[in-house]
């Protein structure tokens, strides 16, 4: 069997592999909790500002009064908490709302009822203090795992009603708005009803229930164990042309806002960030885009082939602001054993180094959600709250272990790209 034979077999076994796998995490469901998570990023940003002015250093001493709220009016440092508190206070209720809207336009619904139904049900189930005036529980992110469920529960519930005609119709004639309000009566009287059985009469709280699984899961979830292997999975679907960041944030996503939260609330309460494993940390370990591809963009441009140095300007720009498909499908790293093992290799070693680094206290935990497109260093120094060894850190993942385990890759891929260059002018030339 000629090499050319096995190397086309090879793809086609990758992308049947692809194809099948694809239409898994493009589920409706896992789909629409992965974008009701990706839609928190404006309200995050917004509360991460509050932290990002208050927490502003004017020293570098471990002291509250080198902190700039210290040195603001207390009506304004004061009230600058309250923008905090309904950005991160109540997140659940966000990623409620965000997950039930995806699902319901991914099922084809009008999404208004869905969304209120989805909301009345959580406060039903999760936070019925709410109701005789009290303050709620697990309106925060200790509810996340809870508003996850109820949202998909709710709109599934919803959908069956409409999908069997299981409905109050009104005449011919009556305006959309009076009709569908009506039709949404059984379907809200059933989900009501439901879940008072559920969590008054049956006595199930499920939201406390839900809340034991998330402080299992969390932990269990965040060693550096979970950390290097999910990474690992993510850089090798890359390799596959799945998206590999949307992939893992589909069951990540949850423990990713955990622990950001449990470091924005350490902070909020004066105590030191504790939580590593957050979306944020992530940020070292792929800085420039998935496999750290910036380095490889710079030996592109110094290439011998035009091809590569087309690809090489192409992809710098972006990649210091951390967009690298122009690499990532350019070079090509997918289906490309070449630049895949490398790809795969470094995000490893970057998430092992940013994990221990962390660990070992040389760099502070992650707690403020910058713009992801920040150059990796800025951003660094942005999300760990002003930690100038984020900088020195994010340094080593972008350039230095990149930069290292890139070249011999770079001129491994170049010498074959140069060889069928050469191939391909003497096949026209003959």
């Amino acid at each position: 069997m000629s090499p050319e034979k096995k190397k086309k077999n090879w793809a086609d076994a990758m992308t049947d592999l692809m194809e099948k796998m694809a239409p898994i995490f493009d589920q409706p469901i896992l789909a629409s909790i992965r974008d009701g998570f990706v839609a928190m990023m404006p309200i995050l940003i917004v509360g991460a500002l509050v932290l990002i002015i208050l927490q502003f250093p004017l020293c570098f001493k471990d002291d509250p009064t080198c902190y700039l709220e210290a040195h603001l009016p207390a009506n304004i440092s004061g009230t600058l908490w309250n923008v905090f508190n309904v950005t991160y206070g109540l997140l659940s209720i966000y990623v409620l709302m965000s997950i039930a809207y995806a699902l319901a336009r991914r099922r084809g619904l009008d999404p208004l009822m869905p969304v209120l139904f989805s909301f009345l049900s959580y406060i039903l189930v999760a936070t019925p203090e709410l109701v005789n005036g009290e303050a709620g529980n697990y309106l925060d992110s200790s509810g996340l795992f809870t508003a996850m469920v109820l949202a998909v529960v709710t709109v599934e519930v919803y959908r069956f009603f409409i999908q069997k005609n299981i409905v109050i119709k009104m005449p011919d004639g009556v305006p959309p708005a009076i009709s569908n309000a009506f039709a949404a009566l059984i379907p809200c009287a059933a989900i009501a009803f439901g879940w008072w059985l559920i969590r008054f009469v049956l006595n199930f709280d499920l939201a406390n229930g839900l809340f034991k699984v998330l402080g299992a899961v969390v932990p269990a979830a965040s060693t550096y164990a979970a950390a290097a292997i999910a990474e690992t999975f993510h850089a090798f679907l890359w390799t596959m042309g799945i998206h590999g960041d949307m992939t893992i944030g589909i069951a990540l996503q949850p423990v990713w806002q955990a622990n950001l939260a449990a470091n924005v609330k350490a902070v909020a309460e004066g105590l030191a960030p504790t939580a590593i494993y957050t979306e944020q940390f992530r940020s070292f370990v792929v800085p420039g885009g998935s496999g750290a591809t910036l380095p490889l963009a710079f030996y592109f441009t110094r290439s011998k082939s035009e091809r590569l140095r087309r690809v090489g300007w192409l992809g710098i720009w972006p990649g210091i602001f951390n967009i690298n498909e122009p690499i990532t499908f350019g070079a090509p790293v997918i289906f490309n054993p070449i630049l895949g093992l490398p790809f795969i290799l470094i995000t490893f070693l970057n998430t092992t180094v940013a994990y221990l680094a962390t660990s070992a206290g040389l760099v502070s935990p992650t707690y403020i959600a910058g713009p992801w497109t920040l150059p990796a260093p800025i951003l660094m120094f942005l999300e760990t709250g002003y930690d100038w060894r984020a900088i020195i850190l994010a340094i080593i993942t972008e350039f230095v272990i990149p930069g290292i385990i890139w070249f011999p890759a770079f001129k491994a891929w170049e010498a074959e790209v140069l060889q069928k260059e050469e191939a391909g002018v003497k096949k026209v030339a003959a």
